[in-house]
Formats: C-alpha cells, sequence, structure tokens
C-alpha cells in the first residue's frame, strides 16, 4: 500500500507539539491503543533512539529515522515482522493559532495480513478523530 495521511490540528504552539511528539514515551498519554512506551537505547527524541511499547498486550519496537528539529519526526516499526510500518509526523503552524500535525503512515503487510491491506487507510483514519482529542487533552 502506498502512504496514508492524516491530518490533526490541536492548539498548542508548533515547539511544544513538537517536543511532545519526539518524546515518544508519551504515546500513552494521547493514544489510546499504546498501554507503555519506553526508551530503551539512545537519546529521547533523537536520531536512533529505539522505544519498546505495548499495544493490546503485543509488545513492539521502532526506532527514530529522522528529526527536523521543530517539524517533522520520522520513525519505523516492526521491521522485522509481517506488519511492519514506518511514518512521519511533520508539524505546521496555522494561522489562527496552535499546530497542524500530518501524520504520514506507510504499512505493508505480509502474509495473512496482506488481506487486510486494502482497510488500512480506513483504519488510520478512524483512528484520527480518538488521536486528535488525546493529543489536545494531554497538550492542554
Amino acid at each position: 500500500m502506498g502512504i496514508c495521511t492524516v491530518e490533526i490540528d490541536v492548539a498548542a504552539d508548533q515547539q511544544r507539539t513538537f517536543e511532545f511528539l519526539a518524546d515518544a514515551a508519551n504515546q500513552p498519554a494521547w493514544r489510546h491503543d499504546v498501554e507503555t512506551c519506553a526508551l530503551t537505547e539512545g537519546t529521547s527524541g533523537a536520531v536512533g533512539a529505539v522505544y519498546r511499547q505495548t499495544n493490546r498486550g503485543q509488545e513492539v519496537e521502532f526506532r527514530i529515522t529522522g528529526v527536523e528539529d521543530g517539524s517533522a519526526i520520522s520513525w519505523v516499526c516492526a521491521e522485522e515482522t509481517t506488519w511492519p510500518v514506518r511514518g512521519t509526523y511533520r508539524l505546521s503552524d496555522l494561522a489562527a493559532g496552535g499546530t497542524r500535525i500530518t501524520m504520514d503512515l506507510e504499512m505493508k503487510p505480509s502474509g495473512p495480513f496482506i488481506l487486510l491491506r486494502p482497510f488500512v487507510p480506513l483504519m488510520v483514519k478512524a483512528q484520527r478523530k480518538k488521536y486528535a482529542a488525546g493529543l489536545q487533552a494531554a497538550l492542554g
């Protein structure tokens, strides 16, 4: 599948939003589907940082692959599985104040999960509202 893109607007300024997202250990505070997330290697929010998170009882490891200070964070998750995911959070100021987060997600399921490929964009877009609410609550 190609990249699925969703946008989320939050009232917090861009720098605060970037700092919050760059520390992936914050994910349980805004993602309802993440139970735990902890830095296991490297420096929080920096390229090469590795995190281990628990999603619905399953542990998965991901690492930060790119950081553009204040404006973008890229990561890759579960590279050696049948459901690898890559993504980028791009941040931009909104004219009325606040920040727009554009999430580009690329998922390439294989094996038996390949049957789910047509539904992945729908699943991601369905999560958007919950993620937006979680981010808004966490950022105040």
